[in-house]
């Protein structure tokens, strides 16, 4: 390779290497995708993500109200553990679709399921770590 071409290489990483943090920064503020993913440098200026929490809700047929499901078959259990451990990273950039498969066959008797999964998020204004409610409706 020549100088040039190295010169040009260099150029490239460097600026690559000054752009990521923005793009990283818009990532994390519009996606809630993890600080502490993909080599983003706001992992040292907020908390480790350390858990989350699901909840599921179902509304049966000529009801207006939602009920809370609280018995749920093991397999759906460790779907939901697959799927809050992608959430964690991840953010808004992935959904409950499978989970909410899941759901509707282990628990037909359920026409409409609202899955709401709690994420611990470091508030921009009072830097206070606050649960943040993600909802996501299914009919």
């Amino acid at each position: 390779m020549s100088l040039a071409g190295k010169r040009r290489t260099v150029h490239v990483g460097l600026v690559l290497f000054t752009l990521w943090p923005l793009v990283h920064i818009y990532l994390v503020m519009h996606f809630n995708l993890s600080a502490w993913k993909l080599a983003g440098w706001g992992m040292y200026a907020t908390p480790r993500p350390s858990f989350s929490g699901i909840e599921v809700l179902g509304r049966r047929p000529g009801s207006q109200q939602f009920e809370k499901i609280r018995s749920v078959p093991p397999q759906w259990r460790a779907e939901a553990s697959q799927f809050l451990d992608r959430q964690q990273w991840l953010g808004e950039l992935t959904r409950p679709n499978e989970l909410a498969r899941a759901c509707k066959t282990h628990m037909p008797e359920f026409s409409e399921l609202r899955i709401i999964v709690y994420t611990p998020t470091l508030d921009r204004q009072t830097a206070i770590v606050v649960m943040r409610e993600s909802v996501y409706d299914y009919p």
